[in-house]
C-alpha cells in the first residue's frame, strides 16, 4: 500500500510543480507586458514633450523671422528715403531738406527726383508700381503726392511779398471760433466761399471751404492745430504761411506751407495736410 501511495504522489508532486511553474511564467509575462506598456506610455510622453518643443521652437521661430522681416522692411523704407537725401545733398549741396517722407503706406515704392541748382530747385515725391533709381527719368511720369522747392531772390524785401502774413487785428470783428489748445480762429465768409484764420507765432495760417459745396473749413482747422503741437516747422524768418483746402482730390497738392528765411523762400506742397506738415516739421 505504501508504494502505491508513493506511486500517486510522486505524479501530484510534478503536476503541482508544473503548475506553479506556470503560474510563474504567467506573472512573469504579465509584469513584462506591464513593464513594455509602461516603457511605450514613457517613449509616447517623450515623443509628445519633444513635439511640443519642436513646435514651440518652430513658433518662436516663426515669430522672430517675422519680426526680423518687417523690421527689415521697416529698415529699407527709411534707408531709401535716406539714400535719396544723400544723393540730393551731393547734387545740391549744403540746403535743406525733409527728412520723412510724410507717408503712411507705400514707402516701399517711393521714388524722387529734381530740378534745378542749389539756388533753386524743385524734389518732387511720388509712389510708383515699382521703386526706381534717383532721378529716373521715368518717375517724371508718375503724378508727385508731394513737392519740395526753394526759391532765391535779390534781397529780402523781394523775398517777403511772396508771404501773404495777417495777423488777428485784421480779422477784427469777425465771428470766433475755438480751435482747442487756447487758438482763436476767425471765420470769414463771402462770395460762395469760407475762410478760417488764425496765427501762431509768426505763422499765419488759413483753412478754406467752399460754402455753395457745403464745406466747413472748421475740422480740418482744428485737425491743423493739433497736428502743430506735435509736429513743428522750421521757424520762419520773419514770416511763414500755412494755405490748406478742405477739397482735396488725386493729384491735388493744394496743401501748401511756404516760408521765408533772409531772401529765400522754401514751400512744401501735399495731397494732404497732415503729410504736408510732417515733411515741414522734419526739414533740416
Amino acid at each position: 500500500m505504501l508504494n502505491k501511495y508513493k506511486l500517486f504522489l510522486v505524479p501530484l508532486c510534478l503536476l503541482l510543480v508544473g503548475c506553479s511553474a506556470q503560474k510563474n511564467q504567467g506573472k512573469e509575462k504579465q509584469t513584462a507586458t506591464q513593464a513594455s506598456k509602461v516603457s511605450q506610455s514613457q517613449a509616447k510622453s517623450s515623443q509628445t514633450a519633444a513635439a511640443s518643443q519642436s513646435s514651440s521652437a518652430t513658433s518662436k521661430s516663426s515669430a522672430a523671422n517675422s519680426s526680423s522681416s518687417s523690421s527689415q522692411s521697416q529698415q529699407q523704407n527709411t534707408n531709401r528715403l535716406a539714400q535719396f537725401n544723400q544723393e540730393l545733398k551731393a547734387n545740391l549741396k549744403d540746403t535743406l531738406i525733409p527728412q520723412a517722407d510724410g507717408l503712411a503706406t507705400g514707402s516701399d515704392k517711393l521714388n524722387v527726383r529734381y530740378q534745378g541748382n542749389t539756388a533753386n530747385y524743385t524734389i518732387s515725391y511720388s509712389v510708383g508700381a515699382q521703386a526706381k533709381e534717383f532721378n529716373d527719368s521715368s518717375i517724371s511720369q508718375e503724378i508727385p503726392y508731394a513737392e519740395f522747392a526753394k526759391k532765391t531772390y535779390s534781397s529780402a524785401d523781394e523775398a517777403g511779398q511772396q508771404i501773404n502774413h495777417q495777423t488777428a487785428s485784421d480779422s477784427q470783428g469777425l465771428p470766433e471760433i475755438d480751435l482747442g489748445h487756447n487758438i482763436k480762429g476767425y471765420l470769414d465768409s463771402g462770395a460762395g466761399q469760407r475762410y478760417l484764420s488764425w496765427n501762431e507765432g509768426n505763422w499765419a495760417l488759413r483753412v478754406h471751404a467752399a460754402a455753395v459745396n457745403n464745406e466747413d473749413p472748421q475740422q480740418l482747422a482744428k485737425q491743423t492745430v493739433e497736428l502743430l503741437e506735435t509736429y513743428r516747422p522750421p521757424a520762419p524768418d520773419p514770416y511763414g504761411e500755412v494755405r490748406f483746402d478742405t477739397n482735396t482730390s488725386y493729384g491735388s497738392r493744394n496743401q501748401v506751407i511756404v516760408w521765408q528765411k533772409g531772401n529765400t523762400i522754401y514751400q512744401l506742397s501735399g495731397h494732404s495736410a497732415e503729410t504736408a506738415i510732417k515733411m515741414a516739421a522734419s526739414i533740416k
